[in-house]
């Protein structure tokens, strides 16, 4: 069984693929759960009042530091792998010649056999792309594993110390309005 897409979902995939990459997903996913997760901590009726509002506070807290450190390194860590893997092209009629390290500090750049690979300069640069971006996720996968206790853990207790006194307020604003309501219909 084969799937048939049209010219304009081939389009929208490519494009979603060149341009929404690692720090772009996790845009993406920070800001999805910014949108659904402290709605459902905050209308848990199984908790009370301080345990709600901590509980929100905490998961708006968890979001925010995640995301914002999450994209940061991604965006550093790709420019690195850039940085540590520029390039000098040869160019042939055809196909490029020699792909060769700026200087020796770019060791991030992948050998390339241009006697046994055909590539055009479009072709070089968008698996260049492609790679850079691979080894900058990778990157940022090790650096996050220090990341997390040295700069995630304490933004969420800072996050989550400042938002605790308003969430909890306006929990309790809510509580009073509902019963207010309650009193009024019962009237």
């Amino acid at each position: 069984m084969s799937i048939v897409i049209s010219n304009r979902t081939e389009k929208l995939v490519r494009g979603i693929g060149k341009y929404i990459n690692s720090p772009e997903q996790r845009l993406i996913q920070g800001a999805t759960a910014l949108a659904m997760q402290p709605f459902i901590d905050i209308n848990n009726k199984a908790a009370d009042t301080d345990t709600r509002a901590v509980s929100v506070a905490r998961t708006i807290g968890k979001i925010v530091a995640g995301t914002v450190v999450g994209v940061g390194v991604r965006y550093a860590t790709i420019a690195l792998a850039k940085r540590f893997s520029r390039y000098v092209l040869t160019e042939g009629p055809k196909y490029l010649t020699e792909i060769k390290r700026k200087s020796k500090y770019d060791v991030l750049l992948p050998e390339f056999d241009c006697s046994k690979l055909k590539l055009k300069k479009v072709d070089f640069e968008n698996k260049y792309n492609n790679t850079i971006k691979t080894i900058g996720t990778i990157l940022a996968t090790g650096v996050m594993v220090f990341t997390n206790f040295l700069i995630d853990a304490p933004l969420t207790k800072v996050i989550t110390k400042a938002l605790t006194p308003p969430i909890k307020k306006h929990i309790e604003k809510q509580q009073i309005k509902k019963s207010e309501a309650s009193e009024n219909a019962v009237a």
